[in-house]
């Protein structure tokens, strides 16, 4: 009877064992982050949280500016003042832009191991391994199409030159006096002959009829919209109207452009964009970081380029997070096992300065500028459960049941 009693006490244990090793194993879903020293076993997945990376492009204009020929005459023909009389180079930025993507963040790798009923397996991923989401349903994978496009073009910068000075010629005969000996009876005698030779004309002579030329065309022009050729110099040709009217007078102007530009200077503008690109750490209130330096006559320089203005991309969270004021509490009798890593992101306010200049100034919302959370791990082994996550955020979007 004694043994019997014993017999009986160690099949009851060994059938608890028994139950307590099948529940384990029915939900023996374990998450765990990947670090150094970590062994691989079987029946593993990867996923990775993700992290926000912000490109930032400023574009910056070249402005080059030539001085005119007869840049010294006008204010003496033109009346014009103040018009540039050396070439000058100068750069401003016309515009910041600011996007961002998502990348997988290295040091939030994590690998789910299953055993037993792997309910906790069925997780979705992207094609970069960021976490989708958990219990999602089964569709076809759709293609997943990657193009990239570089136009390779050489730069030549076209300036226009002073071709057309005048609209006449460039010289100009200026007599010139010589002698031719005749021999008489008793001497040589000199005979005077004046003979004319073309000559570069001097610039104020180019200047002046230039400025004339100005005058006549808009001398023209101003006949043409009051009605003068109408009334007083028509010799019975039909007058200009309507589409042929506006042609000529806009021809009119652009003449006129380009005989001012030999006083006034001619300057050409050439637009370049500069690329940057910065990952938040995500540490502390306040982030900054240098993107360059700039000057307006170096443009866009290394950040440590002496005599320029910094540019600087400041990040500043916003108020402060609930989420970290609460104080965590565990039970160490029944500690709670962590499920799936997921991320709280938080806004950001980003904002570049140029030197003492706001330039741009925007909320983003930084994935990793939040905390980092788990959900349930029970929650792994329900099969009617499913969490749906942004892939960008690696934030919560949608919980329900199937």
């Amino acid at each position: 009877m004694k043994n019997l009693r014993i017999s009986l006490i160690l099949m009851i244990v060994l059938t608890g064992a028994g139950c307590a090793m099948q529940s384990e194993m029915s939900s023996g879903t374990r998450v765990r982050k990947v670090e150094a020293g970590l062994k691989a076993g079987d029946y593993a997945m990867y996923y990775s949280l993700p992290r926000t990376v912000f490109d930032i492009e400023i574009v910056v204009d070249k402005k080059i500016t030539k001085p005119g020929p007869f840049a010294a005459y006008a204010d003496r023909f033109l009346g014009l003042s103040g018009v540039p009389t050396r070439e000058s180079v100068v750069y401003s930025i016309v515009e910041v832009r600011v996007n961002t993507h998502s990348e997988k963040d290295p040091a939030q790798m994590y690998r789910i191991e299953t055993e037993g009923k792997p309910v906790g397996a069925r997780v979705s991923l992207t094609a970069d391994g960021l976490i989708r989401g958990i219990n999602l349903p089964v569709s076809p994978d759709v293609a997943v199409s990657q193009e990239a496009i570089q136009r390779l073009s050489e730069r030549q910068f076209d300036f226009p030159k002073f071709t057309d000075l005048t609209l006449r010629k460039s010289t100009e005969p200026i007599p010139d006096t010589i002698y031719r000996l005749v021999r008489t009876d008793t001497s040589f005698i000199k005979i005077p002959i004046i003979r004319l030779e073309e000559n570069q004309k001097s610039l104020p002579l180019q200047a002046k009829e230039a400025a004339d030329n100005i005058m006549a065309l808009r001398t023209g022009r101003f006949k043409l919209l009051n009605g003068d050729y109408a009334y007083k110099e028509n010799d019975g040709t039909r007058i200009p109207e309507g589409t042929s009217l506006e042609v000529i007078i806009r021809e009119l102007a652009v003449m006129e452009d380009g005989y001012v530009s030999l006083f006034a200077g001619r300057t050409q503008t050439e637009r370049e964009t500069m690329k940057f690109a910065y990952t938040p750490t995500g540490q502390g209130l306040v982030e900054t970081f240098n993107l360059c330096s700039f000057s307006v006559a170096n443009g866009v320089e290394a950040p440590e380029a002496a005599g320029a203005q910094p540019v600087v991309l400041q990040m500043t969270k916003g108020d402060a997070n609930l989420m970290d004021q609460i104080q965590w509490t565990d039970d160490p009798k029944a500690p709670k096992i962590p499920g799936l890593a997921y991320r709280i992101p938080e806004k950001t306010r980003v904002e570049i300065n140029k030197a003492r200049e706001q330039i741009f100034s925007r909320e983003f919302l930084v994935a990793q500028s939040g905390r980092i959370d788990f959900v349930p791990a029970a929650v792994l082994s329900s099969e009617s459960t499913s969490i749906e996550f942004y892939p960008a955020f690696g934030s919560i979007k949608n919980i329900f049941r199937r």
